[in-house]
């Protein structure tokens, strides 16, 4: 069945309510330039392709982060555990702070770009290509290193995070 919606039915509020349904992991989009480390809170994150590996990253065009991963051509994805520390960290690293790296572990990845201590995956990338999209700039970078930790994600459903054992 199709339903076909009159023009500007669909409507930026209603579409943000229909994917709420949608729920996702919870990361932080790092990058470094000029040795300044910049980040930003993403839920718009996915596998590409495993070959060659890419991942995707959708930033919105307002970010403070957006221009700084166009410019260094490298990207980093940390995947936030299910704990109350990653959700002050998703806190900080959603606002506009300049000082975001300040209450946060992290070190540098083999790209330089920051990588958060507490997560459970991180991947590491060099961007290959960089497409704006209506309010968005979709990220494509090669993976060039990524690594697991045991652990539960955080989710974002609905407007609110949930671990896993809140959804069964």
């Amino acid at each position: 069945m199709t339903l076909a919606f009159p023009p500007g039915a669909v409507d930026g509020p209603r579409l943000r309510k229909a994917a709420a349904e949608f729920a996702t992991g919870v990361t932080v989009i790092t990058t470094v330039l000029d040795d300044t480390p910049y980040g930003c809170v993403v839920n718009a994150v996915m596998s590409v392709s495993l070959d060659p590996p890419l991942m995707m990253a959708c930033l919105g065009r307002t970010s403070s982060t957006r221009p700084m991963i166009a410019a260094a051509g490298l990207f980093a994805i940390n995947v936030l555990p299910d704990t109350a520390a990653a959700r002050e960290i998703c806190a900080t690293f959603a606002g506009k702070r300049d000082d975001k790296f300040a209450s946060v572990g992290y070190g540098a990845g083999l790209t330089g770009a920051p990588l958060l201590v507490d997560t459970v995956a991180r991947f590491e990338c060099v961007t290959e290509t960089a497409q704006d999209l209506g309010d968005h700039t979709a990220f494509v970078g090669r993976v060039v290193a990524a690594e697991r930790r045991d652990g539960d994600p955080l989710i974002f459903h609905r407007g609110r995070f949930l671990g896993l054992a809140e959804t069964r």
